[in-house]
Order: structure tokens, then C-alpha cells, then sequence
């Protein structure tokens, strides 16, 4: 998931102005964070690193390793260094098994632009550039031999278009875009079982967001005769129809989830405002929650209420709100303090969000007159005032990238940030002050400046400075909690 110029457009959708007063929520408090170091049986560990020393930094654009992937069990990742040799890896989690699955020499593209490795049972679907054919589909066994191009679906040299590559029943479902129009495809891997499905014409355009329910996708097209039409698919012609027209113009579908229970959230724009929206895939299921008079943040959903942030009155500060997800209006939850009251380019934003542990998760930058936030905290609420504190005041400031927010998927949540004094570190966090702080590493320095946390069984992987050239494969155990460490063991 790509998150490198997040805040930005984070903090563009809070621009605009609202409509009637709410009633003022109480006010969060800020709070000291001490950083601590997390006890060494719970530490991270260096897998492998991917770079000789010498060898060309990437681009930040293509890091290496990029694409983390979970594919039944087995981490997949791809290497893309600039007019070299690339290549599909795979990793079983030790040095000696983190090796390639097929290499590709240097054929006088500058890059093979790996993107969209997407897990269908035990194969990996990816989009690579070859000389030959172009930008087009590829999948992968695990084997050299069983990494090929699936179908040159534009023949030749000529790119094809493709986007939101999703398993749907073991078969692999995706888009593609032909001039002016929008089509259906699907591909079970080889050649004659790849092709198009629906044809929905030219004219329309595909929203990037859709939403993944319990056996179908949900997706968005637009056109300036019928609309904003939300639409869902299971992959097949018959499975593959019109859900509802939610709106009659063309607003930006700027957010989406997932609940628990299978059903979808989505938030529809404006200069008028937000709308909230829920959807089981029917049209008698997909209904307006609310609409806000100003621009809203959509967070992710708790129990049962979803909750978006706004923009208070005095343009400074940040308000958490929440909706009913079966209707009824909104309600203030409290505003976040902002630590540079009165001073020039000071908005707050939420830069991303993430559910953890039955709590919500949000980094939430502070602007500044230049192109970085001048500060940027992580955020902690139980949807409650009393139960929203700043857990750490240090993610990233850069301009180019965001701290990263991962659910471990064990009551806890992974972070970067710079608390502690020894660089952007990882960290993990259960919402509480005491459950906070770094993740040892097993070497130093430590995995500086972590990005794409995957987890693959009982880890979680993701890249991190190797301390010797460049980055390297780290790995943590899933279950990573904080407990601090004795005086004399600090």
C-alpha cells in the first residue's frame, strides 16, 4: 500500500467550510510521550540484505525489497533496481531462504515496474514491462519455470491498462482500460482463460476505490448521463450487474472499508460536502448514513459506529465524529488539540488510520507554510473522550513518505517514529502509554526507517535500513508487545 505523498492529500479534503455550529465535543488532552525499549525477546531481526555494498541506491519510487506480499503462507517481494537485474523473490523467513524465483537481465528498460502482486491461492499475479510485450499480466508457482507472462492482451510492444487486481473464488478479476472504455476481465493463469467479461462502453470513467465484500467486489463508474452507479462482481457475466445510482453528478469516491461483518463503507465528495454511505451489495442495503456540510475524513468503523474527522469551526483543530451505522445522525466525539494555536498554515489533517485491538488509530500531521508538516502525531481513540490520548508525538515530517500504521493482527499496532532518540524506529503500541514504545532490533543500528509491514503467519516482515548498504528484508514476531526493560538492562 502505497502511502509516500499520503498527508498532502489528506489535507486537501479538509478544505472548505461547514454549516451549522455543532454542539463543541470535549477536548482531548495532549500528553507527554516517553519512549522505551521493548524487552529482546520481542525483538526484530534482519532477514537478509538485498544491496552489495557499492551497488546504486533505487529510487524511493522503487525501493528494494518492494511489494511485500502474503501469498498462502510465504512472503513474496520484487527487485527492481535501476537498468539491472530485477526479479520475483520469495521468502521462507531465513537468509539462505529469501532467494529469487526468476530473475529478468537489464533488456534496455530502465526498470520492469513490478506493481499489483496480488495472491490467488497459491500463485502470485503481478503487472511487469518486458521489451517485447509490453506492460501486460504475468503469474507465478514459486517456480522459475511457472513465472510467465499470462496473456499479451495488447499485442506487441504496446502496454495494456489494468488496475484493481482482485481474487475473487480463486480466480484472479481485474479492469482494463481501452481508450475511452472500461472492461471486465478475469484469468485463471494461462492464456485461454484470461479474457474479457463486460464491456460497459466508452464514456465512463472507473473510480480507483472499491470495496471487498464477503463474495463480490463493488465498484464505482461515472459518467456525465447516468451519474455516480455503484456496481458489484463475483468475476462472472451473470455475476456482474448495476447496484444503485448514489449520486447524479460525478463526486470524488474518496474513501472505502470494509466492516467486520462483511458489508462496505464508502464517503462520496464535494464542494457541497460528505457523504456517508453503507452498503451490503444491494440496493435496498445501500443507504446514506449522513451528510456532512463541510469535507470529512472517513477513520474506520468500532463496534457500531463509524467515525469520520472534520475540521472545527476555528479552522485549527481537528474533530472526531461519529455516525450510527444503522442511521440516526451524528454525534461529536471530542476535538484534538492543536499545538500551535494561532500560528500562520497550522491545519490539522489525518494523514491515515488503521483498527487495532478494538481501537482506532490515526497519524495526524500539523501543516506548516512549507511542503512538510511541521508535527506529526499518532492517535489513539476508543470512541469515547475520555478514551482518546496521543500515544506518540515523532512519525515522519517528511514531505515524500508517512509513518506507517499496521494492525498486527494481535491487539496491538506497528508505527514508525522518531520517539526515543535513535532514529524513525518501529514501534508497537496497545493504545496505552505503558504498552508503547521502540521494537528492539537484534543488530545496530536497528531497522531504521520501516516501511510495508506485511504479515506471513506468525510475522510480520517489512523493509528497513540494513545498516550496511541500502535496505534490507527485517522481520518481527506477529505477537510483539512492549513491556519496559529494567534500568540496567536500558
Amino acid at each position: 500500500m502505497r502511502m509516500r505523498f499520503g498527508w498532502i492529500l489528506a489535507g486537501l479534503s479538509f478544505v472548505g467550510c461547514g454549516g451549522a455550529r455543532d454542539m463543541e465535543p470535549p477536548v482531548a488532552q495532549e500528553q507527554q510521550v516517553q519512549a522505551q525499549a521493548c524487552t529482546p525477546a520481542m525483538a526484530a531481526f534482519k532477514v537478509k540484505d538485498l544491496l552489495p555494498p557499492g551497488a546504486p541506491l533505487p529510487s524511493p519510487s522503487r525501493p528494494i525489497p518492494d511489494w511485500l506480499t502474503n501469498v498462502a503462507g510465504t512472503l513474496y517481494f520484487t527487485v527492481d533496481p535501476y537498468q539491472g537485474t530485477a526479479g520475483l523473490w520469495r521468502s521462507d523467513g531465513t537468509g539462505v531462504g529469501t532467494v529469487p524465483v526468476k530473475e529478468f537481465p537489464f533488456a534496455g528498460l530502465n526498470y520492469r515496474d513490478f506493481s499489483s502482486l496480488t495472491a490467488v491461492g497459491s500463485r502470485v499475479f503481478f503487472k511487469m514491462s518486458d521489451p517485447a510485450t509490453g506492460f501486460e499480466l504475468w503469474v507465478s508457482d514459486g517456480t522459475a519455470a511457472g513465472t510467465r507472462l499470462v496473456k499479451d492482451i495488447v499485442p506487441g510492444s504496446a502496454n495494456s491498462i489494468l488496475s484493481n487486481l482482485t481474487d475473487l473464488g480463486g480466480v484472479l478479476t481485474f479492469f482494463r482500460r481501452e481508450e475511452s472504455a472500461v472492461e471486465l476481465w478475469r484469468s485463471d493463469g494461462t492464456e485461454a482463460g484470461t479474457y474479457r467479461v463486460v464491456d460497459f462502453g466508452s464514456g465512463a470513467s472507473l473510480s480507483s476505490s472499491t470495496v471487498r465484500t464477503n463474495d463480490a467486489l463493488l465498484f464505482f463508474l461515472q459518467d456525465a448521463t447516468h451519474g455516480t452507479r455503484l456496481w458489484r462482481t463475483d468475476g462472472t457475466a451473470a455475476g456482474t450487474r448495476l447496484v444503485k445510482r448514489v449520486d447524479a453528478g460525478a463526486p470524488f469516491v474518496t474513501a472505502t472499508r470494509r466492516l467486520a461483518n462483511g458489508n462496505g463503507l464508502f464517503t462520496l465528495d464535494d464542494s457541497s460536502g460528505t457523504e456517508v454511505w453503507r452498503t451490503d451489495g444491494t440496493a435496498a442495503g445501500t443507504v446514506r448514513l449522513d451528510t456532512f456540510g463541510k469535507q470529512a475524513r472517513l477513520l474506520g468503523a468500532l463496534g457500531s459506529y463509524v467515525y469520520l474527522s472534520t475540521l472545527a469551526d476555528d479552522g485549527e483543530r481537528l474533530k472526531l465524529n461519529r455516525l450510527s451505522l444503522s442511521g440516526g445522525g451524528k454525534t461529536p466525539v471530542t476535538t484534538l488539540p492543536n499545538p500551535y494555536p494561532g500560528q500562520q498554515d497550522n491545519t490539522p489533517s489525518v494523514q491515515d488510520s488503521r483498527e487495532a485491538g478494538g481501537k482506532l488509530y490515526l497519524s495526524v500531521a500539523i501543516s506548516s507554510p512549507g511542503p512538510a508538516p511541521r508535527q506529526v502525531g499518532l492517535w489513539v481513540t476508543d470512541g469515547t473522550a475520555g478514551g482518546t490520548r496521543q500515544v506518540s508525538q515523532g512519525l515522519t515530517t517528511s514531505d515524500e513518505s508517512s509513518s506507517p500504521l499496521f494492525d498486527t493482527g494481535s491487539g496491538t499496532l506497528l508505527f514508525s517514529s522518531w520517539d526515543g532518540g535513535l532514529g524513525l524506529m518501529p514501534q508497537v503500541t496497545n493504545g496505552t502509554a505503558a504498552g508503547t514504545g521502540r521494537v528492539t532490533t537484534t543488530t545496530s543500528p536497528g531497522a531504521e526507517t520501516p516501511e510495508e509491514f506485511t504479515r506471513v503467519g506468525n510475522r510480520i516482515y517489512f523493509r528497513g535500513f540494513s545498516g550496511v548498504w541500502g535496505d534490507a528484508l527485517w522481520a518481527v514476531p506477529a505477537n510483539v508487545t512492549c513491556t519496559p526493560l529494567s534500568a540496567s538492562a536500558e
